[in-house]
């Protein structure tokens, strides 16, 4: 399902990057922990579907061939875990990768996700609902094709985020990217260009599940 993200690529290269690149890194961690605070705390009470998986995904598990392609020269920056066994919502990780700072090897860019296995007895609903949590008072659509059900949605700020809240089974996943307009990183690349590497990067995480 997912392809190398293609988007334009500038011709030059300055030395430096500057507090830009703070700027990205600092926006992924806030969505990352508002996410985590506000989202996950729903408790199924239905069927009794567990769902198929035990554990989520650690960040190592996702490192793939697009992450390569929309960040070359990348660097894991954070790797956490969230939740637990006496955690409602279930256990999981949240990870966030970033291109690295000082002499410009690739244009300024972060991609980040949260992988949330919800536990027994209703697993399946219980990730529906950190879904249903996490989507709430934003402007979300669709996205087919990509799990059991699954929505984007951007984030904006001095850069835009594109982001993508996923449920395959009883996993959550919540995919985000953003990514500077050059190697000058004083603008965000354009949205839909955004949103779209978004959700390649989300098909990627869900075909290495």
């Amino acid at each position: 399902m997912s392809a190398p993200y293609t988007g334009p690529v500038p011709e030059a290269q300055p030395q430096s990057r500057g507090c830009a690149v703070v700027g990205i890194v600092a926006g992924s961690l806030v969505v990352l922990v508002a996410t985590a605070l506000t989202g996950w705390y729903v408790l199924g009470n239905g069927s009794g579907d567990t769902g198929e998986f035990e554990a989520a995904p650690e960040c190592a598990q996702l490192q793939n061939a697009v992450l390569d392609e929309l960040m070359p020269s990348h660097a894991l920056e954070t790797e956490e875990q969230i939740g637990g066994a006496e955690a409602p919502f279930g256990a999981g990780w949240q990870c966030r990768w970033a291109t690295p700072e000082g002499r410009a090897v690739a244009v300024p860019a972060f991609a980040s996700a949260v992988t949330v296995a919800a536990p027994e007895p209703n697993g399946r609903e219980t990730a529906a609902g950190t879904l249903r949590e996490s989507a709430s008072g934003r402007e979300t659509h669709e996205v087919s094709g990509l799990g059991d059900e699954a929505l984007g949605w951007t984030e904006e700020g001095p850069f835009t985020i594109g982001c993508v809240a996923t449920r395959v089974s009883n996993l959550y996943l919540e995919t985000c990217y953003s990514g500077a307009a050059d190697y000058e990183a004083q603008r965000s690349a354009d949205e839909q260009e955004i949103l779209d590497a978004s959700e390649v990067l989300a098909e990627a995480f869900v075909e290495d599940l």
